[in-house]
């Protein structure tokens, strides 16, 4: 999927330097991205990048510093999961690189002329979906109660209520822990899937497990584009290139194995210092035509 999305964008800007008609050259270099979680963040600073960056010399009919990057989001700000201060010092950041960034701005239709965003129709050729996925059917499945996203809705354990031999985690899981329900990133799933392992081995053993699961916020990070991150753990925040290492030696230290962690950081060395002249290809997969 991630190929597919690059592929897309890419041959927008290829289709850009054979189009002629200004109206349609400007959809084409339009990019409107739907939802400011740290997913749409970071793809709107990476089309910046692209566009500002990478892409600069590759074309003789179009200058790709004139492609407009729309974020959108429905709620008061970006980022919600994140700091108010930080979340303003990554809007910054992108209003710097070039990324239009609208908040209080709901989408009400898209199709594949553009969309509509709080009443305003946007021409765009790309309009990419960062606004989280829809729930798993696992609750029609079970036929247990859901929240008004799909969501199961599940015991202190994270078993279905009235079965608790049926556990549900992750983002098919509705989880409320004081009073609010767990966001659907990584770290919840991670936990869940180790607390149910726990569980199950406990009771295989013959063993009670009292506990009820809790989750730990390990910490948040979003990267905005080359050298700006923001990050916050526990008390501590910070936002540009300090939080962009950080990002960086954290993203490395996860992979298994020292050979990946080598290879990737050596492979992030040339990106670096090439500014990532291998995003350049478009890879093997149906061709997307325009309109």
């Amino acid at each position: 999927q991630a190929t597919a999305i690059r592929r897309k964008i890419l041959q927008a800007f290829e289709m850009a330097e054979r189009e002629t008609d200004p109206e349609k050259r400007k959809a084409l270099l339009t990019f409107v991205l739907v939802g400011a979680g740290p997913t749409g963040v970071e793809m709107a600073g990476a089309i910046a990048g692209l566009a500002h960056k990478t892409l600069v010399s590759d074309f003789r009919h179009i200058k790709t510093e004139q492609a407009r990057i729309v974020l959108v989001e429905a709620l008061p700000r970006i980022l919600m999961a994140f700091d108010e201060r930080l979340a303003k010092k990554a809007q910054t950041a992108l209003n710097r690189r070039g990324v239009e960034v609208r908040t209080n701005s709901p989408v009400e239709a898209i199709d594949c002329d553009g969309a509509v965003i709080a009443g305003e129709r946007i021409p765009a050729k790309t309009v990419i979906w960062t606004a989280g996925v829809a729930a798993s059917p696992a609750g029609e499945w079970l036929g247990a109660e859901t929240d008004r996203g799909g969501r199961v809705k599940v015991g202190s354990d994270v078993s279905v209520p009235g079965y608790p031999n049926i556990f549900v985690i992750g983002d098919t899981a509705s989880f409320i822990q004081d009073g609010k329900p767990l966001p659907g990133v990584a770290q919840v799933a991670i936990q869940q899937g180790q607390y149910v392992a726990s569980v199950i081995a406990d009771r295989v053993a013959g063993k009670p497990h009292p506990e009820a699961f809790r989750y730990v916020d390990k910490g948040n990070m979003a990267t905005v584009g080359r050298y700006y991150s923001i990050v916050s753990i526990g008390k501590f925040r910070t936002a540009g290139l300090l939080g962009w290492v950080m990002w960086l030696v954290l993203h490395l230290m996860f992979l298994i194995g020292f050979r990946n962690r080598l290879v990737v950081g050596f492979q992030w060395l040339v990106y670096l210092t090439t500014f990532q002249r291998g995003a350049r290809l478009i890879t093997s997969g149906d061709e997307i035509h325009y309109q």
